[in-house]
Order: structure tokens, then C-alpha cells, then sequence
């Protein structure tokens, strides 16, 4: 049976390639003050799996472009499908349920996010965008179409890398504005100290329908949908499905215009993870006000509160939890719906004041340790309390936050809570209160703070203190230690490493592949992962080699055995492993099986002073011949300036030689012997 080899050879090879840009000891520590990430919109409709360029728009947050090594994050923010039937199968489609949810299908793509790193520049007013691998998943960009779909939204984050990194204040993501914003990353290679303040995404996640004053209209009041050109019924609140024609942006109503829901953007029927808008008891005249429902994420939303004098159970319903979250596809929390509205009452008035309130964004650490206590907060935003004799807004779901580090995790208090639901007096007589936003999403690699906390968001109260029908969140999800999966899920994120990697390079010999790297400064390391992959985005551990240790220079061979059996076209890259468990890529490495040179090697058995005769077919002007020793040593370097190469061997020691010959895109190696 034939093995994989293992033997050690020193070759003195340069291999060029784009890599993340790292901060090194020397550029110290660094103290942010302002959020440090650039805010890019994805405009291209449609980015297909292993992409290696993406056009963005211009730069909505943030002053520093992308520059050739930049890492930076794609993350699909809105993309689902749902069932928009008058119904309670709206959502998720399913006969006789809560009229919430989506369709789990194909292009339910909302939270798919990886990392990247930059080939080019792209300033601050966007272009394309070159990456060094291709995407590990699809992106679109999309508006509201009748049918199935809400607008389907992805932008591009530029993460901005230190070494040691300080927080001289608290950093705030910038709110969710339909395109941009949501998101805040930070990076340290090393050390990472929150000297107490606060990153703060609460309330900048998706938004909250917005309220209006209305008068009354047609419809029913067992509507789940209804359009926004009537003049009855509360919005929807955004979330991953898309967006209501009237939403509460940051305190200020804005129409969007359009439905921006299929059949319509009012109605109780919760989209996605948004709560739904309250269906008015007597929609005729909208004034029989019932409460919006509140926004989901790790946990469902709360329903919105019942109608005035009918006591109907129409409240907005509750928004769905986020079913697909994991450590790698992550979602903001849901906006909360919009209670009915026709008295004007609360502040700011016209109606307003029902409006619901908005989700938590997404807070994203990567970091070696952990230096000192700091908070993180994605909490949903509570809605409006000023209501008399209307109804209110659902609150705002949680957010999602990942903390991946070594230690240093237990100085971290993260709480991604759900917003509470709009409280009103009624008037005297009970009106729909807001329900409670669902409680977000927490993912640690070790133990946090004991004071996080994923709590829901409670229901508002009306005349009596009574909640009349408006219902709580549920708990969010906050897990620690354990992950199951892993984000980045392909990083070529920077990591620093205790070793220098001077060269990693595969070639054919025969139907096997060598692989062969040198390293220096081993301190602290490990071990080295061979991974192989048929189309170069994703790959399976072939082999594992434990580092050697030591400063010195430092060199490895692999040998694939029968590579050509797995395909005409094999990737490889090599994964570092520290020993504290953090890990990089070299550059991705390609042989091709299915492209040979035409080019013969006579003899390989030869006695000293003899010539080694290297023929093509035509004119090779372009192959490059080496011929290294065992010990990796290049012995002898020509370029084929016609179809005929003699190569001396006067010189030479016995011994057995490697010849290589490569044009730019194939190579070939063949055993040389001198006796």
C-alpha cells in the first residue's frame, strides 16, 4: 500500500499572493474613540457563490475606503420569502398558525455573512470591489416585487485591524437605515481592552412601523394585510423579509414608497422576524385601536394588546424567532408593528406615538484576550409611553452579538434584551397596549460576565394596568463555550501567529501532488493542517503535521499520494495551528491535471559531466527550469530560449536531483540521478 509521505527539504521558493494586511507588535496600541468601520451598500442584484468581485455604492458611514489588504465583512442583512395569504398561513404558510413567520426555502438567505479581504482599492465612493477568494455564499440586492419577496438587502463592512486596540469611549454601530448601518465589528489581533465604556447597537437594528393617524377605511377587522394606501390598520415593523412603506427611522416617520410587502404593508400578519401592525376592530373608522406586536430574533415576539370596546384578539401578531441563527449567520432583532391610530394622541402626535420601536443591531469582536471589564448592548428599543385613547407600538426584538476570543471573556457583560411594548392610559377605558420584543442572540467561544442576559421585552399595560391581550417576548438565546459551528466560516481574517510562513507551493510529480513550505520563528506553535478542495472555496483536511519548534528556518513536505484520482483541477492551502488554539491560511495553491507540458526529460540516470537534455515540441521561451538537491538547494537556473535546453551536470555532486519546469501555469517535475 502506498502512504502519505512526510519528509523535510528546504526550498527557497517566493510565493506572491494578496493577504490581509496585519498589524504587527511594532504598531503597538491603538485608542478608538469613534466607530472605526466604513458602511458600503451592496448594489450588484446578484452575487454568485465563489464571486471574486462585488460592485458597491458609495460609502455611507465611515471616512477610510478600502484598501488593497483590507479585511472586510459581506453580510446578507434582508432576504426571505413568506407566505402573504389573508390569512393565519401568512408567514410561514402553515394553516391555523400565528400568522408570522417565512417561507425556510432556497432563498431564504437573510444572515449569511463571511469575511473577505481586498485586491484593490475602492474609495469612498464605491465601485468594484476585488476579493482574494472567491464568496462562500450568494448575495442579492433587491427591491419589493409583488409575489413572495419583501427587498432583499447586503452591504460590505470595512473592518479596520490593530494589534492592541483601547476603547477611549463607547463606539456605537449607526442605525440600520435600510441599507447600511446595523453593524459593528472590531479586531484586535492582540489584545483588546474596553477600559470600562460600552459598543453599544441597541435600537440600530431594524426599524419599527411607523404610526399614522387615520380616519377609516374598507377592509375587515380579521384582515392580516391590507394595503397602506387605506387609511386604517397599523404597519408592519421591518425585519429580514423586508420593509413597511411607513417606518418609525430613527424617531422621524418615513415613507419608503412603496408597499414594500407583497399585498400590502399594514395588518397584523408579522413578516420575517417583524411584529405585525394591529388590525383595527372596526377598521371603518379605525377607532376601535389595537396594539402592534412585537420584533423576534433568538426569541418571538410579544402580540400586540386587543381592540377598544369589541375586546378583539386583532392585535399585531407576534414575530418569529430567527430559526437558522448560529454562530456564523447571525440577524438583527425585528422592528415591532404599529398600533392603530385615530385620535392623534401621545407625543410626538399625528399618530406617531403608536409607531414600534426598533430591533438591536449586531456587535462582532474578534480578539486574542481580553484585557479589561466592558459592556456590550444590543437591546431592542422600548416603545412610546405616551399614548392616551390609542393604541401602541410593539417593542423592538434583541440583537445578536459574537464574542470570539482566547480569555478574558468574563470581564464582558453583554445583554441583548428584548424591548418592552407601548403602555397607554386608554383614556379611561382599556386600548391595545404594545407586545414585547423577543429576547436577541448571544455566541461566546468561553464564559461571559454572569449579568448577560437575553431577557424578553414585556407587554405594555393599559387603563387598569392591565395588558388586555398584549403579550410578553420570549427569552432569547445566549450560548457559551460550546459552539457547534464557527464564524468566520472561511476567514482570511488577520490572526497573528508565533511563526513566519517564507513559502508554501504545490507541484505535480506523476499523479501525486508535493506540497512543500518553509517557516521560521516557531515559538509557541503547534501544528500545520493540509487541506485539499475541488473548487477552491471549500476544503477537507488531508493531513496534519506537528510543528517543529524553534527560531531557525524550518522545512516540510506533504505528499498526496494519487491527487489526479480527485479531480483534473485540486486546491490546496495550508492551516497554522498555535498552541492557544488560534489558526491561519497561507494562500490558496492550484495544480491542474487536466493541462501537461509537452516537454521530455532524457536521461534521468546520468554520470557526472554528462547533459541533461530538456525538449519541447516548439518554442518555450516562456518554462522556467530549476533543478534543486535534497537539502532544497537550487543548484542550476535557465529559462528555455528554444525547444531545445542542455542542462551540464559538470559540477555536480552525486546524488539525486529534482528537475522543475513550469510556464506560469502548469509545472512539471522529474527525478534526476547522477551517479
Amino acid at each position: 500500500m502506498r502512504n502519505s509521505l512526510l519528509t523535510f527539504t528546504l526550498i527557497l521558493f517566493s510565493v506572491y499572493s494578496f493577504s490581509q494586511s496585519c498589524p504587527t507588535v511594532a504598531s503597538g496600541t491603538v485608542t478608538i474613540t469613534t466607530n472605526p468601520n466604513t458602511y458600503y451598500p451592496g448594489t450588484q442584484a446578484n452575487v454568485n457563490t465563489g464571486a471574486t468581485s462585488i460592485t458597491i455604492g458609495a460609502a455611507a458611514v465611515g471616512t477610510t475606503p478600502i484598501s488593497t489588504g483590507d479585511l472586510v465583512l459581506i453580510i446578507q442583512m434582508q432576504g426571505a420569502e413568506f407566505n402573504s395569504a389573508n390569512s393565519n398561513s401568512y408567514g410561514d404558510g402553515v394553516a391555523g398558525g400565528n400568522g408570522n413567520g417565512y417561507l425556510n426555502n432556497t432563498n431564504h438567505v437573510a444572515g449569511n455573512m463571511e469575511y473577505a479581504v481586498a485586491t484593490n482599492n475602492v474609495p469612498l465612493t464605491g465601485g468594484t470591489l476585488n476579493i482574494g477568494s472567491g464568496t462562500s455564499f450568494a448575495y442579492q440586492n433587491s427591491n419589493y416585487v409583488s409575489g413572495t419577496a419583501g427587498q432583499y438587502r447586503y452591504q460590505v463592512v470595512r473592518v479596520s485591524l490593530y494589534y492592541n486596540l483601547t476603547l477611549g469611549a463607547n463606539i456605537s454601530a449607526p442605525n440600520w437605515d435600510g441599507n447600511t448601518g446595523g453593524v459593528l465589528v472590531l479586531h484586535a489581533v492582540h489584545n483588546l481592552s474596553f477600559a470600562g465604556f460600552t459598543l453599544n447597537a441597541a435600537g440600530a437594528g431594524f426599524r419599527g412601523g411607523g404610526g399614522r393617524q387615520l380616519g377609516g377605511d374598507g377592509g375587515a377587522n380579521t384582515d392580516y394585510r391590507t394595503s397602506s394606501n387605506n387609511d386604517n390598520n397599523g404597519a408592519k415593523g421591518e425585519g429580514t423579509a423586508g420593509v413597511s412603506r411607513y417606518i418609525n427611522n430613527n424617531g422621524v416617520l418615513l415613507n419608503t414608497g412603496n408597499q414594500g410587502y407583497p399585498n400590502g404593508s399594514n395588518g397584523r400578519g408579522a413578516p420575517g422576524n417583524a411584529g405585525g401592525g394591529g388590525t383595527d376592530g372596526n377598521p371603518s373608522a379605525n377607532d376601535e385601536n389595537s396594539g402592534g406586536g412585537g420584533g423576534g430574533n433568538g426569541g418571538g415576539g410579544g402580540r400586540g394588546g386587543n381592540s377598544w370596546n369589541s375586546n378583539l384578539a386583532v392585535g399585531g401578531e407576534p414575530a418569529a424567532t430567527f430559526a437558522q441563527r448560529a454562530a456564523n449567520r447571525v440577524v438583527m432583532g425585528g422592528g415591532g408593528g404599529s398600533g392603530t391610530n385615530n385620535n392623534g394622541t401621545g407625543t410626538p402626535g399625528t399618530g406617531f406615538a403608536s409607531s414600534g420601536a426598533a430591533g438591536g443591531g449586531i456587535v462582532i469582536v474578534n480578539a486574542k484576550f481580553i484585557t479589561s471589564a466592558g459592556t456590550i448592548n444590543v437591546n431592542g428599543a422600548d416603545a412610546n409611553n405616551t399614548v392616551t385613547n390609542d393604541a401602541s407600538g410593539g417593542g423592538g426584538a434583541g440583537g445578536s452579538v459574537l464574542v470570539l476570543t482566547t480569555t478574558g471573556h468574563s470581564n464582558v457583560t453583554v445583554t441583548a434584551n428584548g424591548g418592552n411594548g407601548g403602555t397607554n392610559t386608554g383614556g379611561g377605558v382599556a386600548h391595545g397596549p404594545g407586545g414585547g420584543g423577543g429576547g436577541g442572540v448571544i455566541y461566546s467561544n468561553n464564559t461571559l460576565n454572569g449579568s448577560s442576559s437575553v431577557n424578553a421585552g414585556t407587554a405594555g399595560t393599559t387603563a387598569g394596568a392591565v395588558t388586555f391581550g398584549a403579550a410578553n417576548g420570549a427569552n432569547g438565546i445566549l450560548i457559551q463555550n460550546s459552539l457547534t459551528t464557527v464564524f468566520p466560516i472561511r476567514s482570511n481574517g488577520c490572526v497573528v501567529l508565533p511563526l513566519t510562513l517564507v513559502q508554501f507551493r504545490v507541484y505535480k510529480m506523476n499523479n501525486d501532488v508535493v506540497a512543500e513550505w518553509t517557516t521560521e520563528q516557531e515559538i509557541n506553535f503547534q501544528q500545520f493542517e493540509i487541506e485539499r478542495s475541488a473548487d477552491g472555496s471549500y476544503f477537507t483536511k488531508i493531513g496534519t503535521i506537528t510543528g517543529r519548534g524553534g527560531s531557525i528556518r524550518t522545512n516540510y513536505t506533504y505528499t498526496d499520494v494519487n491527487a489526479a484520482d480527485f479531480g483534473s483541477k485540486v486546491y490546496y492551502r495550508l492551516k497554522m495551528i498555535d498552541r492557544d488554539g488560534l489558526n491561519k491560511y497561507s494562500a490558496i495553491e492550484l495544480v491542474r491535471f487536466d493541462k501537461k507540458l509537452l516537454v521530455n526529460v532524457r536521461p534521468t540516470l546520468l554520470r557526472q559531466g554528462d547533459r541533461i537534455v530538456v525538449s519541447a515540441a516548439t518554442n518555450a521561451s516562456t518554462y522556467q527550469v530549476r533543478l534543486f538537491n535534497t537539502a532544497g538547494e537550487e543548484v542550476y537556473k535557465n529559462t528555455m530560449q528554444s525547444a531545445r535546453l542542455e542542462i551540464p551536470t559538470i559540477g555536480i555532486s552525486k546524488g539525486i536531483y529534482i528537475l522543475r519546469i513550469h510556464n506560469g501555469e502548469v509545472s512539471q517535475s522529474n527525478k534526476i540521478v547522477v551517479q
